[in-house]
């Protein structure tokens, strides 16, 4: 009976990589609420960790060769994209505690940003890049639904909460630092460094 249910999980596993990163692109794409749904539930952050690495390596990796092969942006992106899953989860789950009284661990929370950054290995491309971060939105929605057992309205209303926040913090980045912002442009596109 165990092994039928490690057979039907559809949890990234590192030891079967290239077969397991697939099949979860495929759930996550196709079946989003039935992957979502069979995940554990406060078990450790390996399997989901090591995903979220996986989709911010290739997702640095193909940015930074569109922008003239720049190591320096690969790092700085890959760092970003890693830590801010972390804050992100921790800000989510304070959200949904703290508002809707959901009893899940952290690292249900957690899992949800990790497996929706599969979107981040396409955002890339500049047509698919809105669609990649709309859908990436659209995962958080349904993970919030299956795995903290929130309505829709609740899981549409984090969803706002938390893009209202960003919002804000990115405004209140460029007024506060626009050197920085500067800068960070700058990285992004060196051969407008003189603008």
């Amino acid at each position: 009976m165990e092994q039928q249910e490690k057979e039907i999980t559809f949890e990234f596993d590192p030891s079967r990589f290239f077969e397991s990163f697939i099949r979860v692109g495929r759930e996550l794409l196709f079946r989003p609420r039935d992957f979502y749904r069979q995940l554990p539930e406060g078990e450790h952050l390996k399997n989901p960790f090591v995903f979220l690495v996986i989709c911010a390596f290739l997702s640095s990796l193909f940015t930074a060769n569109m922008r003239n092969g720049d190591f320096k942006l690969f790092i700085v992106l890959l760092v970003s994209n890693t830590v801010s899953a972390f804050i992100g989860s921790f800000v989510l789950h304070s959200i949904i505690s703290k508002l809707f009284g959901s009893k899940s661990p952290f690292e249900s929370t957690f899992r949800i940003l990790a497996y929706a950054s599969l979107m981040d290995v396409v955002s890339w491309i500049p047509v698919l890049g809105p669609i990649a971060y709309f859908y990436s939105l659209y995962l958080i929605f349904i993970g919030l639904q299956e795995i903290h057992h929130l309505k829709p309205r609740q899981a549409g209303a984090t969803i706002l909460l938390i893009v209202l926040i960003i919002t804000l913090l990115l405004t209140s980045l460029i007024f506060m630092a626009p050197e920085s912002l500067q800068e960070g442009i700058r990285l992004m596109d060196p051969d407008n460094a003189g603008f």
